[in-house]
């Protein structure tokens, strides 16, 4: 698809020379937007991707371009959940992420949940090819989407594809695809009873059965309403996936989870992504 078919774009490269990284290229067109590059401890390129209006209309076509050279670090996240709009001409709504890792890079990229409104129809599709070496870690979820009477799951469909390719294998295939008239979304394999799901998949050839053992033990400790299981992919990889009623509670323990493996296992900084709280309880 041609740029002038999207409605909003992001095109974001960063490379690493002379011992820091920085973006080289920083594009956006239409209704998507960037945020100015934001301070952390270990200076690395932080930016947020923002959407004028507040959310999705019906029918547009968006789509996210990162690539990362060899070395290179960058953290990328979303401003607030990504809102999609009713669809009342059925005319699907979608977004688009293609990012490339070169040998050796990490990309961060937390990008919090869709919240469907009543009667939406939402396409996502996430492609990331990693060369050898090269670590990520993508956080995502859905909600039970936002209706007048407040009733959840009354949205048309929604689906929510991933792939990620590393060193030229497939590692991570996945596709959440929820029809809320025709799935029984309470029960066992859809929400079971919960009313928000979040995800965080972590590509690292390091990782192992200890390190997803570690993790449990760590994730125990806290008191929680929520139900989580942390897995070990088939190669280079774990899967943290949470259903509970908060999003906000879930993005809490998500938080826990994705701070020790950055703090204990890759020795970063504290990071703080300066999210207003109060625009995390609204998903709550």
């Amino acid at each position: 698809m041609k740029s002038k078919d999207y409605d909003g774009m992001i095109d974001l490269e960063f490379t690493h020379t002379k011992g820091r990284d920085f973006a080289k290229r920083t594009f956006r067109k239409g209704n998507s937007w960037l945020s100015f590059c934001q301070p952390n401890k270990d200076n690395i390129p932080y930016y947020f991707l923002i959407t004028t209006g507040g959310g999705y209309v019906e029918g547009e076509k968006y789509h996210h371009q990162i690539t990362l050279d060899d070395n290179s670090h960058a953290i990328v996240t979303t401003q607030s959940p990504t809102y999609v709009y009713k669809c009342e001409n059925h005319q699907t709504t979608t977004q688009e992420d293609d990012f490339h890792l070169g040998k050796n890079a990490i990309l961060e990229f937390y990008q919090d949940e869709t919240i469907p409104y009543k009667d939406a129809c939402y396409r996502q599709k996430t492609t990331i090819d990693m060369e050898k070496g090269a670590k990520l870690i993508l956080t995502d979820g859905l909600s039970k989407g936002w209706s007048p009477d407040g009733a959840p799951f009354q949205y048309d469909e929604v689906g929510l594809q991933t792939k990620i390719n590393y060193d030229g294998q497939l590692v991570y295939n996945d596709y959440l695809l929820v029809d809320p008239e025709s799935d029984p979304m309470q029960e066992i394999g859809y929400f079971e009873g919960k009313l928000n799901f979040n995800s965080v998949v972590i590509i690292d050839e390091n990782i192992t059965q200890k390190t997803v053992e570690e993790l449990r033990k760590y994730l125990d400790q806290f008191d929680v309403n929520i139900h989580y299981g942390i897995s070990l992919l088939e190669k280079d990889g774990m899967v943290l996936r949470l259903l509970s009623d908060s999003a906000f509670e879930n993005h809490k323990l998500m938080w826990k989870f994705i701070s020790y493996y950055r703090e204990k296992i890759l020795h970063f900084s504290e990071l703080n992504l300066r999210k207003s709280e109060h625009l995390e309880r609204e998903q709550a």
